[in-house]
This record gives structure tokens, sequence and C-alpha cells, in this order.
């Protein structure tokens, strides 16, 4: 089997299936009437203030980035046994690609957060890729670590564990391991034109994401896919968060919104005829 050419066909319909669930994600959240941001800067501002919407200083942003694709890492026997030791025990999932490590003895706990730096840095593989998800660790309870792209953060949904580090404690709140997944990454294609962080918040203000009062308490560019798989095809995003409690991503280069807020619908089959 030719890997180089079967690597490259899945690449190339899992991009495509990308832009497929893009454009249905677009019919369902602007009922084929999405408008593209054109406003200037200074009325979309105009617009927040009589709003009474509420931001912090945003970042700076670069004027373009690239797609990139990310393929689930899957772990060597000689890289399994270099994160093992005496006080570590690691096993690995049946297809290599989760990783576990168990201590013998948990490391007892000055500072959680500060502590499970410590043992990322000193025993997890390609630690300087990941950061720490104050968001992700309040929602799950845990301490979790998320990969990164020259820097930037590549968020998952947030049920999902791909090119995570979590680190669990026990009942004593002292730590008692971690498990790692990794994604292999590399830019696909040229570089596209990407949404101020201003229009990425007026998207979301356009599309009825945003109520009268609301506040802006996070906004940070990042990497985001729509599909889960072994291949993903991340797109520059916005993550934002508004009044520290909805999370929303919007497509940095198609201003379109995945909204996780949303419950899904489960059909009972109850008003059936």
């Amino acid at each position: 089997m030719d890997w180089s050419r079967t690597k490259t066909i899945f690449i190339v319909t899992f991009f495509v299936l990308d832009l497929f669930l893009g454009f249905q994600l677009y019919q369902k959240q602007s009922n084929n009437q999405f408008e593209y941001i054109s406003e200037s800067s200074v009325k979309i501002e105009d617009q927040l203030e009589n709003a009474g919407i509420a931001y912090p200083e945003l970042p700076e942003a670069p004027k373009s980035l690239p797609h990139v694709i990310g393929e689930t890492y899957t772990f060597s026997k000689d890289e399994i046994a270099s994160v093992s030791s005496d006080d570590l025990m690691v096993t690995v999932s049946e297809d290599h690609v989760i990783l576990h490590a168990a201590f013998i003895d948990p490391k007892k706990t000055l500072g959680a957060e500060a502590e499970s730096k410590s043992v990322v840095a000193s025993h997890a593989l390609f630690h300087d890729e990941y950061v720490f998800s104050e968001y992700l660790s309040e929602k799950r309870k845990e301490l979790v670590f998320i990969q990164t792209y020259e820097g930037r953060p590549i968020f998952q949904r947030e049920d999902s564990p791909t090119g995570q580090i979590v680190v669990q404690l026990n009942s004593d709140e002292d730590i008692s391991g971690f498990t790692q997944t990794y994604l292999e990454t590399s830019e696909e294609g040229s570089e596209q034109e990407i949404l101020t962080p201003i229009k990425a918040i007026n998207q979301l203000f356009n599309n009825k994401k945003l109520k009268n009062q609301d506040e802006i308490t996070h906004i940070e560019l990042g990497y985001y896919s729509l599909i889960e798989g072994k291949v993903q095809v991340l797109a520059p995003t916005w993550f934002i968060e508004v009044n520290e409690s909805r999370h929303y991503y919007v497509n940095a280069i198609n201003g379109l919104i995945d909204d996780p807020n949303i419950e899904p619908i489960i059909e009972t089959g109850d008003d059936a005829a």
C-alpha cells in the first residue's frame, strides 16, 4: 500500500467533509442569510457600546494563518519506556494512542495546578507543546493541559481527550497519575486572511449570540476542528468566553460559529403519529 498517497486521500477527504459540515452549520445559524462582516471597527464598537456589551483589551493577531492538519499520534515502545520509571507505571491503549501513567506513590501537592505543571514537565512527552487550560480544568474538575501549534492552543470539543494531558487527583487531592494523547501537526495550504478579534465578536453579535449587557471575559486565537477523527483539519479559530459561562468558537477565516452551549434536541418518539 502506498501510505503517502493514502494519507493524502484521507486529508483531502476530511478537508472536504469539514467544508461540508461548515456549510451545514452556516445554513443552520444564519438561515441562509449569512452576511460576511464588512463594517468598520469604529461602527462595530459603537454597536457594542450601545448594547452595553463590554470586552477586555483585545489581543494582537496576525493578518493571515494557514489551516493545520492534525493526525493522531501513535506512541512507540521506546517513548513509553522513556516515560516509565521506578515510581511511575506506564501503559498504553491497545492502539497505542493513549498513554496512561500512574505513580506508585501519589505525589503530595501544596498547589495542584503548580504541582501538575511540574509533573507534566518532568514526565510527559512533548511537554513543552502543552499549556494549562483553566476553562477545561474547571469544567471537568480535572487538571487539563491542551496541545498547541506554534504557541497557539488547539481547541477540541469539551468531551474530547484529543491532544491533551489530563492529570488525575485522588481523594486526598494528591496527583495519582496522568493520561496523554498527542496530535502530529503540519501546515496545509496557503495562509488566508483572518478576522480581527473585534470582527469575531461582532459575528456573535450579528448572529444574536450576545445579549444586552453581556461581557466578553476572554478571547483567544487558536485552532479548532468541527470533525473528530484520527485526521483533523484545524482552522484558525477565535475562542470567545461570555460572562465566564458561555463559550463560542468563531472560525477566523469564514466567520462560522460553533455554539457548544446549545443543548441537543433528543427525539423521544412521543409525538409520533
